[in-house]
């Protein structure tokens, strides 16, 4: 399901530390600022989930314009 550059740590880490701060400030201006029960907690998962897939696909398209042959799979 994950592409071989979604697998390398330079890439994915940088993704999911912004999408926990994206996550957390989208959360919080719901008016969840500490999720207590297992609704919000959901609802906190949900939203990072989204915001780390769409980050993810943002970047590499990125990547992809600017370095091709670093994403495109090699043709044997």
């Amino acid at each position: 399901m994950y592409s071989k550059l979604e697998r390398k740590c330079w890439f994915i880490a940088p993704v999911t530390a912004l999408a926990a701060i994206l996550s957390n400030f989208l959360v919080g201006a719901a008016g969840l600022l500490q999720p207590y029960n297992s609704a919000q907690w959901l609802l906190y998962v949900l939203a990072f989930v989204g915001i780390q897939r769409a980050l993810s696909f943002a970047l590499w398209l990125l990547v992809l314009c600017v370095r091709p042959a670093s994403v495109m799979p090699e043709r044997g």
